[in-house]
């Protein structure tokens, strides 16, 4: 039996090592996005059950502020070295971006049943408190 952390594990190996390679070679076309954008989400479904989500997610999210940060100064300056870096920073962030944004919409998710949860137990105990009286 496949153990769905194995799984979780390969996908995003697999899914850095194809951004690292589609952003260096700059082989990047529409369908190899399309591919590192479905990954992505793969990757983020699968670790939704992961022990460090929170590790992970904040992780992530650097990862997309540097990704973001390199595109911007390749952009800006025009310098030959980092336009390597602005092919590489889209390919990562393609790839971060659906896992950052699966995840962010299962704690927002998570946080409206808690809430849930505990406007449920405050009702109840409510309730047996105007019984007791």
């Amino acid at each position: 039996m496949v153990k769905w952390e194995t799984v979780a594990e390969f996908s995003f190996l697999f899914g850095v090592l194809l951004a690292v390679f589609m952003g260096t070679v700059s082989v990047g076309n529409d369908a190899m996005y399309n591919i590192l954008m479905a990954l992505g989400v793969i990757v983020g479904l699968v670790n939704i059950f992961d022990s460090q989500l929170e590790r992970f997610l904040k992780a992530l999210v650097y990862i997309l502020i540097c990704t973001i940060s390199f595109y911007v100064l390749a952009t800006l300056s025009g310098s030959s070295m980092l336009m390597m870096f602005k092919g590489l920073s889209t390919a990562v962030a393609l790839f971060v971006a659906p896992i950052v944004f699966v995840l962010a919409i299962m704690d927002v998710y998570q946080i409206a049943m808690d809430y849930k949860e505990k406007k449920e137990k405050a009702a109840k105990a409510a309730a047996g408190v105007r019984k007791k009286r």
